[in-house]
């Protein structure tokens, strides 16, 4: 019976490191991105891991051009000055520190592909921070019509 009970609690002990994670295509569908956070606090660095995947295959693509930009209510709070290369298709050192709650956009362009230019294709995540995460959200009282 105890070893039933260790089996059942293995999962709990592999969850993995980040909390939340979003994959999106981006606009023309030549990549998919990745995008991961943990609890993400105001006013604190959060570590934003991106990851580029190949959509035929599945697998982390490498050699890709990219630029981030990171906007809250329409206004840019950062953005990369020029297109950043990453050789492993994988980008674990990009941390930002939000500095209101809120919701954030994070957009993220790709301009080249194993060495090669390609028109630039932009995928936006949505993310959102401190209290305005923990809003519940209110049902309408309106009747609808019918």
């Amino acid at each position: 019976m105890k070893f039933l009970l260790v089996l059942l609690l293995i999962p709990l002990f592999t969850i993995p490191a980040f909390a939340e994670s979003q994959t999106l295509p981006t606009d023309q569908g030549t990549l998919d991105v990745k995008i991961s956070y943990d609890d993400v606090k105001t006013g604190q660095l959060t570590k934003l891991p991106i990851e580029f995947i190949n959509p035929m295959t599945q697998k982390t693509q490498v050699h890709i051009d990219y630029r981030i930009t990171i906007a809250e209510s329409g206004e840019t709070l950062f953005q990369t000055p020029n297109l950043i290369h990453t050789s492993e298709g994988i980008i674990n050192g990009f941390k930002f520190e939000f500095p209101k709650d809120g919701l954030y956009n994070i957009q993220i362009d790709a301009e080249g592909i194993l060495f090669t230019p390609i028109p630039k294709e932009s995928v936006t995540f949505d993310i959102l921070v401190g209290e305005a995460a923990a809003q519940p959200s209110v049902p309408s009282n309106e009747e609808g019509g019918g």
